[in-house]
Formats: C-alpha cells, structure tokens, sequence
C-alpha cells in the first residue's frame, strides 16, 4: 500500500501543474451559474446552479483533481434543458475553504451536509470518477436523499487496477495538457481523439470569473482518498446488492483509469441498476458523447 501511495503520488502530484492548465485557454461558453459560497461545517464551500428549471436538482460529484470548471460546458447545458444543475467544490478545493478530506467516508458526509445546508429535500446524484466512489458511499449510509443516481466511469470499493491509476498515467506526465487530457481520458482512435479535442477546447474556453485550480494539499487529500477506495474490500459487492436506489451506469468500454469489470460488477451487485456501455470510448466517456449521454440521463431521470 505504502509503495503504490507514494509511487502515485510523485507521478500524479508532478502532473496538477499541467491539469490545471487545462483551463488556460480563451473564449467564452454558454453557462448562467454565478458562483456563491454557503457554511457548511466552518468552511465556505463554493457552488453554483445551473438552468431555471423547477424540480430535483442534480448534484455533480467531481473526479480526482477536478473544479467546477473542468466539467464539460455541453453536459452542463444538456442536463439544465429540464434539471436545475447543482456543481460545488468540496473543502479546499478551488474556491472552497478548508482542508480537503482524504478519505471518501469524509468527503459523502460533506456532500450530505452541503446537500441539507442548500435545503434540498432530495437530488439526483452524478458522480464521475471519484465522484462515483462519494456517490456510492451517499446512497450506501443516507440513501434516503437520493432519488435517482448516475455513475460514470466508475467501480465499488477495492475496484480492480485502480491502485494502479499512477503507473498508468506515469508515460503522459510529461506531455503537453491537451496530449494528456486525450490519452488518459479517450482512446487512440481517430474519432475518439477528435472528441477529445472537442471536449478539451469546450473546457478550456472560459477565461473570465474562472474556479481556482487545486492546490497541492488538497490533490494528495484526494489521491489518498482514491487510492484508500482502491484497496480490497470483500463487503463491498454486499454493500452495493443492498443499494435500491434507482441507477444508471456509464461506463466506455476501454477506460483505463477504472477498467469496464469494475463498472459491470455495480452493475451485477445493485439490483435497480442499468448499464450503458459505449465502443471506442474511455474515461471521459461523457464527454467523447455528450449529446447521446444527456440524452439518456434525462429519460432515466423521467421514467
């Protein structure tokens, strides 16, 4: 365990320079959210809400090393057509204060608290990547303020090759943002690559009013927590058969980061589960597709 940490860790740590810099570009994109701050536990936690629509909102649970501003801006706008979009930096991250957690169990009783401080009755979770691990421990401790989720790009706790995840990415550190944006989230092909391209200039685009970028304290916090879920745990497949929440899994069929046996085993464990697989697609399999996966979360959300 302590090898693997501190091997990720020198890997990963050396790459947030270049993660952040994904946002360095120009532009403007369409987006309403006005950034705001709630107490929640003594830290100002940052949030906004997209769209104008009444109902449940969907919360957005964010990966390893990841802002507001690191969603793709077309999954955003997709999702508020009938949905208020709640997205938030949990503490120290970006523009949030305090100190960020560094296990996963810390992070969901955050995202309850920041869930009961806005006043929300109920939401729709959507947990990408690490996300997905705060989302499960959310539904698996305090269910009852879920009414739907989506996992995207994500496994159950002790998922196979995540604690791997440094030795993956250790061949990209040393490449340009966008060169490794692609290869750690997309595959080679050349229509994949080139929705990655897509994806990464709709990110980068905004340069005005934009979220903080991690600090180093807060992306060990995270790669702790991540590398914590990666460990084996044999009551995970009878904690996830015990999850009924509604839930739509996404997953592309050759991610690296959480190879697809992690995705299908939520599949095979949670009983009111769906799974949606898509070709030629990796990690950031919403963002290779984010017209066809609006297009699904909204009718799973509907029916």
């Amino acid at each position: 365990m302590k090898r693997s940490f501190f091997s990720a860790l020198i890997i990963l740590s050396a790459l947030l320079t270049s993660i952040n810099s994904w946002s360095a570009g120009t532009g403007s994109r369409n987006e309403s959210g006005n950034t705001k701050t709630v107490n929640v536990n003594n830290a100002n936690i940052a949030y906004r809400i997209y769209g104008d629509k009444e109902g449940i909102p969907i919360v957005l649970l964010s990966p390893l090393g990841s802002s507001m501003d690191d969603w793709d801006p077309a999954v955003i706008n997709g999702l508020t057509r009938n949905s208020p979009v709640v997205v938030f930096d949990e503490k120290g991250v970006g523009s949030s204060s305090g100190k960020t957690p560094a296990t996963i169990a810390e992070m969901a009783t955050d995202a309850i608290a920041f869930i009961k401080t806005l006043g929300y009755p109920k939401v729709n979770l959507l947990g990408f990547s690490m996300g997905g691990f705060v989302a499960q421990q959310i539904v698996e401790t305090e269910p009852q303020w879920v009414n739907k989720l989506i996992l995207v790009g994500t496994g159950p706790q002790g998922s196979e090759g995540l604690s791997e995840v440094g030795n993956k990415i250790s061949s990209i550190a040393n490449l340009p943002p966008e060169e490794q944006f692609l290869q750690s989230l997309f595959t080679p092909t050349e229509q994949s690559r080139q929705s990655g391209k897509e994806s990464f200039a709709r990110i980068s685009a905004k340069k005005e009013g934009r979220d903080l970028p991690l600090s180093q304290e807060a992306f060990v916090a995270e790669l702790t927590a991540v590398l914590g879920w990666a460990q084996p745990d044999s009551a995970a497949f009878a904690r996830s058969t015990g999850v009924t929440t509604h839930t739509l899994i996404v997953a592309g069929k050759n991610d690296l980061l959480v190879p697809i046996v992690n995705p299908f085993k939520l599949y095979q464990a949670m009983p009111n589960s769906r799974l949606l697989l898509l070709p030629d697609a990796g990690h950031g399999v919403m963002f290779q597709y984010p017209d066809l996966f609006v297009q699904e979360a909204e009718n799973f959300l509907k029916n």
